[in-house]
């Protein structure tokens, strides 16, 4: 018997290791080992920041760079030595207006690319291009229009390399601008690049700045394009301002006071959460119960009539009524029913006889009993205080 054991043991092992020498070939001719690259898009810095891989580009090449967002940098503005990269100046103030040209007169170098479209029949008071005399304009050629907003790459020369320089421009948009200068561009036949000097810096205008952009700088030759824009003096920084729009209030209130912002919240939450807090236990006041109520005792009034107690539904209300008379009476306490029926009587002005009907007779049918409820109910509101007394009992 154990020799069998053994032997079906064997055989069973056996069948199972060549099912896993079978699977582990098989594994590896249908499979082999390859390194992919999953995109996962942009982090959330180049999402909020779309001068990032400029910013990094520049400083591998040992540029001292920075990138900024908000309209502070405008207005504190940096070193005249440093260059001052704007993607969008947008309204400013004459007093702003007048820092910048007084920065770059001093010797700062901004970069800008316009963002505003030249308007002749409203001319914008709170540009500073316009005030400069450049201007940006839209393509009106339909052929053009049609092509769309796609960037044509053009040459751009440069004496110093070996070949030109090749960037895109969205064709759509153009620079016009008043005089010529050395360092203008005009490419596709149209002013794409402006340079002014002004004072002892420089303005540098651009009619399209996507070359800059986290998705374009690793095309064609922009970024060492864009790095020979920014180029300036050793040892100067270049700030990227990649968004001077204002921001929404909530930012600057949280900017300025984040205690009180915090302080606030706080407050806010547990006024709320007092407005859930109650005193006492909950009362109920379901319409639904009060109608069960008067069904039960609507109810329980029938089943007394239908077994011939309806003297027990009324009980209760002549020793009430009684009461009350007793109480305006004293000395009813102390007669007979008689007596009381004649006090009574002569206090309301009823007969002996139906007073005594109401308060020690019995109903005998329907019509007696509500006749009888009727004249309680009359006889307890003339009991209530402030009634005349009888004649006979006044003093």
């Amino acid at each position: 018997m154990s020799s069998e054991r053994r032997l079906v043991s064997l055989v069973l092992y056996g069948l199972l290791f060549v099912l896993g020498v079978g699977g582990v070939v098989w594994f590896f001719d249908n499979f082999e080992r390859r390194a992919i690259q999953v995109p996962v898009g942009y982090s959330a810095e180049a999402r909020r920041n779309p001068w990032l891989a400029l910013e990094r580009y520049l400083s591998r090449s040992g540029t001292q760079v920075e990138s900024l967002t908000g309209r502070a940098p405008l207005g504190d503005l940096p070193p005249t030595t440093d260059t001052l990269v704007v993607r969008g100046l947008g309204p400013l103030n004459a007093s702003r207006r007048d820092a910048l040209r007084h920065w770059m007169e001093e010797g700062g170098h901004l970069i800008v690319e316009a963002r505003r479209l030249w308007d002749e029949d409203a001319r914008p008071r709170d540009d500073l291009l316009a005030d400069l005399g450049i201007r940006l304009q839209i393509e009106s050629d339909e052929k053009r229009l049609q092509e769309g907003s796609e960037a044509s790459a053009f040459e751009i020369p440069a004496p110093d390399l070996p070949r030109p320089l090749m960037v895109a421009f969205d064709p759509r948009y153009h620079l016009a601008a008043e005089g010529e200068a050395s360092g203008d561009l005009m490419l596709g036949g149209r002013l794409r690049l402006v340079e002014r000097a002004v004072g002892a810096g420089r303005l540098t205008v651009l009619s399209d700045g996507g070359f800059m952009t986290n998705a374009e700088i690793g095309h064609h030759d922009h970024a060492f394009f864009a790095a020979r824009l920014v180029a300036s003096s050793s040892g100067s920084k270049v700030w990227l301002l990649y968004d001077s729009a204002v921001p929404w209030l909530g930012e600057l209130v949280w900017s300025a006071a984040p205690q009180a912002v915090i302080s606030a919240g706080t407050l806010i939450l547990v006024w709320l959460w007092s407005l859930g807090v109650r005193l006492g236990p909950l009362r109920n006041e379901s319409r639904a119960r009060q109608r069960d109520l008067l069904e039960h005792l609507d109810a329980s009034g029938d089943f007394l009539w239908r077994q011939g107690r309806a003297a027990q539904l009324v009980e209760t209300g002549r020793r009430r009524v009684l009461a009350a008379w007793v109480r305006r009476y004293p000395h009813l306490e102390r007669s007979d029913r008689n007596a009381q029926a004649d006090a009574i009587a002569e206090s309301t002005g009823w007969p002996a006889e139906r007073v005594s009907r109401a308060l020690f007779t019995r109903a005998e049918d329907a019509a007696g009993f509500v006749e009888q409820a009727r004249l309680l109910q009359s006889l307890w509101r003339r009991a209530g205080p402030g009634r005349s007394r009888p004649s006979s009992h006044r003093r």
